[in-house]
């Protein structure tokens, strides 16, 4: 990796360095969530992600995505996950944000993801994925053996650092560094802190590391900012990118292991 002489980024490509010399590679896939109408936030994302042939799945909210976004995809390879229904807030008052928690009726909800896959499959076609993406990566451990009828095949959320994702009737395929402290007021992280964290994931993960962007609260500044980080990831011997749909297939056959289903939250 070049561009950066930070402590993170000379950290992140020492790891990849031994990684690479063992013979063995990292493997890492992109998610951006919220889509819901073309932008120039949009534009800044995918340019960004394009100029180093990273595909990434965007997530977008099923019952307000307008059509007037998809000619903004045409010119990439991008896919859609379905991102909830209306990304609405339905938690108890006290409680952290959920769309999908156990406070409403399960028909209710299942029927809303069920909805929510069958509309975007009509607007988009081929480019959705029937992967699930719950807002705020938060789902009621009730529905976590149901999705499958809903006729979602995955669930992304995003896994936490100190357990195991919930186990579900169908695969994760979860994010594991997020690009924006939503403590910090929706900063964007910086490049050494991307690429520290990033390192980390990839010291206590195994399979896919997803890495989560939202591009409505991310400028083309920040692009530029951590452009770098991305030539070198996308450089490097011991990174293999993935696209969503591989990456899916990647997980389709390793199960979550450990309850505990409060997903952190990320937007």
């Amino acid at each position: 990796m070049t561009g950066s002489s930070t402590d993170g980024v000379d950290r992140l490509r020492s790891t990849l360095d031994a990684i690479g010399a063992t013979g063995r590679t990292v493997e890492l896939w992109w998610r951006d969530d919220d889509l819901e109408r073309p932008s120039a936030e949009l534009d800044a994302l995918l340019d960004a992600l394009t100029e180093h042939g990273i595909v990434p799945a965007l997530a977008a909210v099923s019952g307000r995505m307008t059509a007037d976004v998809l000619p903004a995809l045409e010119r990439t390879p991008a896919r859609l996950f379905v991102h909830g229904w209306l990304h609405a807030d339905h938690s108890a008052v006290g409680s952290k944000k959920s769309e999908f928690g156990p406070e409403r009726p399960i028909e209710i909800r299942l029927a809303e993801i069920a909805g929510g896959r069958r509309r975007l499959a009509a607007l988009a076609g081929d480019r959705l994925l029937p992967c699930f993406v719950p807002p705020w990566n938060r789902i009621g451990d009730d529905l976590l053996d149901r999705l499958g009828g809903t006729g979602v095949t995955a669930l992304s959320g995003f896994a936490p650092w100190d357990r195991a994702p919930a186990r579900s009737d169908v695969p994760r395929l979860d994010t594991h560094v997020d690009l924006i402290d939503w403590r910090a007021g929706q900063m964007p992280l910086t490049i050494d802190a991307v690429a520290e964290t990033l390192g980390l994931r990839i010291a206590q993960c195994t399979g896919p590391i997803g890495i989560l962007s939202h591009h409505l609260v991310t400028d083309a500044r920040t692009w530029q900012a951590w452009e770098p980080l991305l030539a070198g990831l996308s450089r490097h011997a011991a990174v293999r990118w993935l696209d969503p749909a591989a990456a899916l297939a990647a997980v389709a056959t390793t199960p979550a292991v450990e309850a505990g289903s409060d997903i952190r939250r990320t937007a």
